[in-house]
């Protein structure tokens, strides 16, 4: 028994095959060839699936978040600038939660983020009093333990926009005072370069 190629069983599936052709390979199915069937109806749920592919729209959420994440690297090219994500190397919620000593009551978040032989020390801490969060950060080079980096542009991003900007101080600290929000990004302006913070969701804060 002649079976046909997968080319030729998924142009049929595409129905592009000729009449003649056609003909002849529905001929080969109905004779039961098990072999070739399985490869048609394997064929027919993908050219099924790619259908209704073509018309799905993902939800207007879903869209804003990728957005969201597209905007620090829109940002980095507009001032000629690689984008580079910072590493977290420390974060004190994950160590309280497996030392299982975190209480119900805000407390302060210490983390730690790296790129490349500099280190971003930041403190998010929740106001339930006044329902936000203060951040205060530092930019260290490892190359000189104890100094920060000075006038370093450091802009906290909301989804699309830049929220809030500021400039690291002699000792390469800054601070930021926000409302509790959710794909918060920190953009550190280096020489030639651009670093990418991404911060924890702050509304899981017990502030908003």
């Amino acid at each position: 028994m002649k079976h046909f190629s997968l080319t030729e069983w998924t142009d049929f599936v595409r129905g592009v095959v000729t009449g003649e052709q056609r003909a002849s390979m529905q001929k080969h199915l109905d004779e039961d060839c098990s072999r070739c069937q399985k490869t048609v109806g394997m064929w027919t749920s993908i050219v099924t699936f790619a259908k209704h592919e073509a018309t799905y729209e993902p939800p207007a959420s879903a869209l804003l978040v990728a957005k969201s994440y597209l905007a620090p690297f829109r940002l980095a090219s507009l001032q000629t600038r690689v984008l580079q994500l910072a590493k977290c190397t420390f974060d004190s919620f994950a160590s309280q939660v497996l030392a299982g000593v975190r209480g119900s009551e805000p407390v302060p978040q210490q983390m730690m983020y790296r790129c490349g032989n500099f280190f971003i020390d930041l403190r998010l801490e929740p106001k339930p009093a006044t329902r936000s969060m203060a951040l205060a950060g530092q930019v260290l080079d490892s190359g000189h333990p104890g100094a920060g980096l000075a006038g370093i542009p450091v802009s906290l991003l909301s989804r699309e926009d830049t929220w809030l900007e500021t400039t690291t101080n002699q000792l390469g600290e800054f601070h930021f005072s926000f409302p509790a929000a959710h794909h918060l990004r920190l953009l550190f302006g280096m020489q030639g370069a651009a670093w990418l913070v991404l911060l924890p969701d702050t509304e899981a804060a017990g502030v908003a």
